[in-house]
């Protein structure tokens, strides 16, 4: 049976959109597709979406790897061959502590899980800790945060935070100052995005405010009407926010010194497991 026009136009500028930047998330996906004008914003039209996708991976029209389901992983015992076949995966896991070397300190913190995938991949060369709260982060996450960054103002610390534009979205930076400063600990905490100056300059497709949030009523006579998810920010562009927020405020040339002395270390490793072995 053949597809219908407009479904082959919504895979087409799906794969268009996943050549940018993958892997994504459909929901990911749906929002770059409502923000191009090929699908509308509604439950009816994400659900039609998410089935074009997987139509479209069992045609190999789309590779399967480059959309991502970042809820439902399975939890793997990691087993090797051998101690040398150890070694290689150990030395490539070890990561020596930067913070002792580069000065200062931050994290970042992210609302949405789903997009934990491209904050991995950017944060991992920076060794700078991810925080996902999916939404608002329990009290225990609170306190560990505060263990982390220390007492008083952090030493100049700060968190780097992403979220929604919404009345949620705005609210839970305040929150998180607040809680944080409960446990005696006040980071600078920089809303990075998602920022009502985005969603005008890319254009990103809005949801209308939750009437049930009993935030609503001071963002709405603050911004209007209008909410709009982080997920709808084209991946290139968050990826290049949050590589331009960390490059500005660490000290790069110290945590290059670090990986120095860390490849000379990991060589040290594997030598040593593989002399075990033989």
């Amino acid at each position: 049976m053949a597809r219908h026009a407009k479904t082959d136009n919504l895979i087409k500028t799906a794969h268009e959109v996943l050549e940018q930047g993958h892997p994504m998330t459909v929901r990911q996906v749906y929002y770059q597709l409502v923000s191009r004008q090929v699908t509308e914003n509604n439950l009816g039209r994400y659900k039609a979406v998410s089935n074009a996708l997987v139509a479209a991976r069992q045609e190999g029209l789309i590779p399967w790897e480059w959309i991502e389901d970042r809820l439902r992983r399975p939890r793997c015992v990691n087993t090797w061959d051998s101690l040398s076949d150890f070694a290689i995966d150990a030395a490539a896991s070890y990561r020596r502590d930067a913070w002792w070397h580069v000065p200062g300190y931050f994290e970042t913190w992210l609302e949405k899980d789903a997009l934990s995938g491209i904050f991995e991949d950017v944060l991992e060369t920076y060794r700078v800790t991810l925080n996902v709260g999916r939404g608002y982060d329990g009290w225990d996450s609170i306190r560990n945060a505060a263990r982390r960054i220390g007492p008083g103002d952090g030493g100049g610390a700060a968190i780097l935070y992403f979220g929604d534009f919404d009345p949620s979205g705005d609210d839970m930076v305040e929150s998180l100052k607040k809680r944080l400063a409960f446990f005696g600990c006040k980071p600078e905490v920089v809303k990075c995005a998602l920022t009502y100056e985005d969603i005008e300059r890319y254009q990103l497709p809005p949801n209308l405010t939750k009437k049930t949030d009993s935030r609503s009523a001071a963002f709405v006579k603050k911004y209007g009407d209008v909410a709009v998810e982080l997920d709808a920010l084209p991946a290139d562009v968050l990826r290049d926010r949050l590589v331009a927020e960390v490059e500005q405020r660490m000290d790069l040339d110290a945590l290059a010194e670090v990986k120095k002395i860390e490849a000379a270390e990991r060589a040290k490793l594997v030598e040593a497991l593989s002399r075990i072995d033989q």
